[in-house]
């Protein structure tokens, strides 16, 4: 993560930064009024398109953005408040994943690992490395929550990991396939402008990519079956069910550790 870091004394990328932090809250804020599915937590999310297409163009600037965006996209939208302190490590994490783990499974071919959408490979990277960035997004916010006692795991788990899912995967690529020719033609990508020093190598990138896909997917399904089975929590009924069992926190704390 040496990156995350490092950026900060590169000028493009705190640019980068706050370009795509200003762009993510200014989709967010006219859809805060439209269709709420947790009023003052969440609500119906186009703009969740943008941390992951941010990320794999701008890099660790592309998860700081989102972060930041997502915080002003409250503060200006009138929810903010004790969510948002998940909100902002969850939109992190939603565009940290995709740049990390875009190379490192193994699926992008080597001699063309741009984040070019060109080939079914990348087209199947793309998707898997969004669901992992919106499960992610889901258990953390949603674990936070259900702590402090506001909304359930279960509900919220599963609506934040959807309503990231289905923005990400249907106008992702088209977004992609629009924005990349010409960030690249900028020379604006984060690959660009960071020298391969400030990139830690990763020992083990392989084990890194899979320890991320069991934080995020075996945190939400293991998260969903303790709440579910055992605290009565339902997905789709935020009134029905317990709030902020320990099980729930406990259990998904070895699954946070992987994340």
């Amino acid at each position: 993560m040496r990156e995350v870091f490092s950026m900060w004394q590169h000028t493009r990328m705190v640019v980068l930064v706050a370009l795509s932090g200003a762009i993510y809250a200014a989709v967010l804020i006219p859809f805060k009024g439209g269709i709420p599915i947790v009023p003052g937590i969440t609500e119906v999310r186009p703009a969740n398109v943008f941390p992951v297409v941010f990320g794999l163009l701008f890099g660790p600037a592309g998860a700081w953005g989102s972060a930041i965006g997502n915080t002003i996209g409250d503060l200006l939208g009138g929810t903010l408040g004790w969510g948002s302190l998940a909100g902002f490590v969850g939109n992190f994490y939603l565009g940290f994943i995709p740049y990390k783990m875009w190379g490192a499974m193994g699926i992008i071919p080597a001699a063309d690992p741009s984040p070019r959408l060109n080939s079914r490979r990348k087209f199947l990277a793309f998707f898997i490395v969004s669901i992992v960035a919106a499960s992610a997004c889901g258990v953390i916010i949603a674990w936070f929550l259900d702590l402090i006692g506001l909304v359930p795991f279960a509900f919220l788990a599963i609506v934040i990991t959807l309503n990231n899912s289905l923005a990400e995967v249907i106008l992702g690529p088209p977004l992609m396939l629009l924005l990349y020719p010409q960030i690249q033609r900028w020379g604006l990508l984060w690959t660009d402008i960071l020298s391969p020093e400030e990139v830690a190598p990763g020992l083990f990138r392989r084990l890194g990519a899979l320890l991320m896909i069991i934080g995020a997917i075996g945190g939400l399904i293991v998260g969903l079956g303790i709440s579910t089975d055992l605290y009565g929590q339902q997905l789709f009924q935020i009134a029905v069910g317990a709030k902020g069992k320990i099980g729930v926190w406990l259990g998904l704390l070895p699954f946070l550790g992987f994340l």
